[in-house]
């Protein structure tokens, strides 16, 4: 099974990708199966993603360079995906677009692919009241967090911005991460500001047969009385072929 059509992508999609834990990964996987299967990608940053993971996705061009819009154009024919940014930042980043600025990209390419949220790398988070970043049209929206954090202390070593984890899922700072924590933070926090019109999904990251699968469907069940629908588990960010179940 591929991760695209598992998560209910198709032409004509602008997703934004929110929450923390692979979120990138989830990104180079997607267009890579798009371009294979025929179809076009661009991937599309509204925070920042870094400059070698973007590449991974295709030619980074930069939005309002001479002549961008054409490289664009040209980079999507020629390979079927490109990655567009608003400059190169420090830190080996490129930076986001406008959230108005996204939506258009969806006239080069059949899907585009937006890291709509920041997570500094920890597999769960705690999403503050002016996140994530989803830009206008946006038709699916996927929350991703990572199995490994569960029963880890819920601490800034582990979780993005703890303490509103902490307001929002009722643990205290150093308590282990729950599978009610775990799914609160996606149903509550990276999910609770979808456009009106706009689909969902979680995409649970990390998982491989055994007990990480086992710990993603206690989790799932938490998820499902929590008024989520539509759940995807994947082997990301292991190397190698990406592994998707669907429970």
């Amino acid at each position: 099974m591929k991760l695209y059509p598992a998560l209910g992508i198709s032409a004509g999609d602008v997703v934004a990708f929110v929450g923390a834990g692979g979120k990138s990964s989830a990104i180079i996987a997607v267009a890579g199966e798009l371009v294979g299967d025929g179809l076009t990608a661009i991937a599309a940053p509204t925070t920042k993603m870094q400059v070698g993971e973007a590449e991974r996705v295709g030619r980074v061009v930069i939005a309002g360079e001479e002549g961008w819009l054409g490289r664009l154009k040209e980079s999507v024919a020629s390979s079927g995906a490109a990655a567009v940014g608003s400059g190169y930042l420090s830190k080996g980043r490129i930076g986001g677009l406008g959230l108005e600025e996204v939506a258009p990209l969806g006239s080069i390419a059949d899907v585009v692919l937006v890291e709509a949220d920041g997570a500094r790398r920890r597999p769960l988070k705690g999403t503050a009241e002016h996140e994530p970043a989803i830009p206008r049209g946006t038709t699916l929206v996927v929350a991703v967090a990572n199995i490994g954090v569960l029963g880890k202390p819920a601490t800034g070593e582990h979780i993005h911005r703890p303490e509103v984890f902490a307001r929002l899922t009722g643990l205290s700072s150093g308590q282990s991460v729950t599978p009610r924590a775990f799914a609160r933070a996606l149903s509550g926090g990276s999910l609770a500001r979808v456009p009106s019109g706009a689909r969902s999904a979680v995409l649970i990251t990390g998982v491989s047969p055994g007990r990480s699968m086992s710990d993603a469907a206690v989790v799932t069940r938490e998820l499902w009385r929590q008024g989520v629908g539509k759940i995807v588990f994947a082997s990301l960010p292991a190397e190698g072929p990406v592994q998707v179940w669907v429970p």
